[in-house]
């Protein structure tokens, strides 16, 4: 729940709580209308703990630095796909030489790219899909319902997204790429060898200089 909803409903609670208050100061409170008010409050509460609660296990499955989810709710939606027995793609990404630009320009300015690859990577994917950082510089997309030339076109899209972001408005000489590997379902038996196919196309991505997705040719 939004913010702004959250703020609107403290004002009807306490708009409600002062009307209980007026009424109960009358000589003759007014029990009925009272009762009502009261049961509005109670509604009004309910809702507002259920929303709070909400937000709070969101925020405990979120990476603080790039708003994406952290590893273990990544590997609970993978489970849950992979159960699901829908078609999916699962792609495993790397920032090419992330150590090297904490270590020239610092970790400031390291840790902001990655907060920044974070964003046009929310762009990227739709809602239905799911984007996680799962290690230090290395993020893990849930493609759902699409795999083969979709899939592969998605992940060039984000490729080609952080090849040409305007790295140079955070510091002059700070470059970035991205090496994807990409590994749809296929007839794998459990989550964990989608994975394992997609880090391994991924190490073949960084071992070929990187910046590209692998595999181009999909067996």
């Amino acid at each position: 729940m939004a913010v702004e909803t959250l703020r609107d409903e403290d004002l009807r609670l306490m708009e409600l709580l002062k009307r209980m208050r007026e009424e109960l100061e009358q000589p003759i409170p007014h029990l009925e209308a009272l009762r009502s008010d009261l049961g509005k409050a109670l509604e009004l509460l309910q809702v507002r703990n259920e929303a709070l609660l909400r937000a709070r296990g969101a925020s405990l499955q979120a990476d603080p630095l790039t708003g994406l989810l952290n590893r273990g709710a990544f590997e609970e939606a993978l489970a849950q796909v992979h159960q699901s027995g829908e078609v999916f793609s699962l792609v495993w990404v790397e920032l090419d030489s992330l150590p090297g630009v904490a270590q020239r320009l610092g970790p400031q300015v390291a840790e902001e790219a990655l907060r920044r690859v974070g964003q046009l990577v929310r762009r990227a994917l739709r809602a239905s899909d799911a984007a996680a950082r799962v290690g230090e510089g290395e993020l893990a997309l849930i493609l759902r319902g699409i795999s083969g030339d979709r899939a592969f076109g998605v992940c060039e899209r984000l490729r080609v997204a952080v090849l040409k972001y305007p790295w140079q408005t955070l510091h002059p000489d700070l470059r970035l790429t991205l090496s994807l590997g990409l590994a749809s379902r296929e007839d794998e038996p459990s989550s964990e060898a989608v994975a394992e196919r997609a880090r391994r196309f991924l190490a073949e991505a960084v071992a070929s200089g990187g910046n590209q997705t692998f595999p181009g040719f999909y067996y």
